[in-house]
């Protein structure tokens, strides 16, 4: 549904993709073209049992872990997935296992939408999340002899502009709010926590934007994770940590 929601607001000037994400229902990721895991909203916090800080900067495969139908590891340095989207190859949705430490396995059905970036290597793939039941899952699949169920096809985001051939630093501010919206805040929760108005809050991000010569908030998350400018947690499996930086363990508080 979200999918739909989301074309319908583009096609009327409407809020981003991630600003309808930001709810956390449904549950979603956005990870870039290496695998690095730039948002997480607080539906993906429920499903896996970890936090922003815990997601954010690191592989994709290291924290998800899922499998396919089967058992099959599927979550992989060579993601299939990732391999198809470099090779702008149509690719579908797909049906997931996966198991959060102390957690019973977890079915999970996730759509993904593909959002480019300023040149064809440089994309994001945005996760949806839907929860299964297992057991209707495995019915199905032993009802149709091994074939897997699939979502619907990825969907591909238009072409952002070309950035800026130089990219003026962005302020201790600006990077502090863009944290907090890689870990799935909303404008509204940013300001309240940072004791500012909403529309400093925007006009914040209106700059963010302009200055990376982005056209979306996803797009500038992707941007910041690849070039160090928002660390991952204890930088794990992603760019050096700046100490300027909010710790981002407070974005699950």
């Amino acid at each position: 549904m979200v999918v739909k929601e989301w074309a319908q607001h583009q096609a009327s000037g409407g809020p981003a993709l991630l600003d309808l994400l930001a709810t956390g229902d449904p549950p979603a990721l956005a990870t870039d073209n290496n695998h690095r895991i730039v948002f997480w909203n607080r539906g993906a916090e429920r499903i896996f049992s970890r936090s922003a800080a815990e997601a954010l900067g690191r592989r994709c495969y290291d924290v998800l872990g899922g499998r396919d139908v089967f058992g099959n590891r599927f979550c992989r340095p060579d993601c299939a997935v990732v391999a198809m989207a470099r090779r702008s190859e149509p690719v579908r949705g797909f049906e997931l296992q996966v198991s959060p430490t102390g957690i019973a396995t977890k079915a999970l059905n996730v759509t993904v939408l593909q959002v480019p970036g300023s040149r064809p290597d440089l994309f994001t793939l945005v996760h949806i999340l839907q929860q299964i039941d297992e057991s209707s899952r495995l019915a199905r699949v032993l009802a149709v002899s091994g074939t897997r169920g699939v979502c619907p096809p990825l969907m591909k985001v238009p072409g952002a502009p070309e950035p800026a051939a130089a990219v003026p630093p962005l302020t201790e501010r600006e990077k502090e709010i863009l944290s907090w919206v890689a870990a799935g805040l909303q404008n509204k929760e940013i300001a309240d926590k940072l004791d500012i108005s909403l529309a400093t809050v925007r006009n914040h991000i209106h700059n963010i934007l302009e200055k990376l010569g982005v056209h979306s908030k996803l797009e500038a998350l992707s941007l910041a994770f690849r070039k160090g400018w928002i660390a991952p947690a204890n930088g794990a499996n992603g760019p050096i940590p700046d100490p300027t930086l909010p710790q981002l363990t407070l974005a699950s508080a």
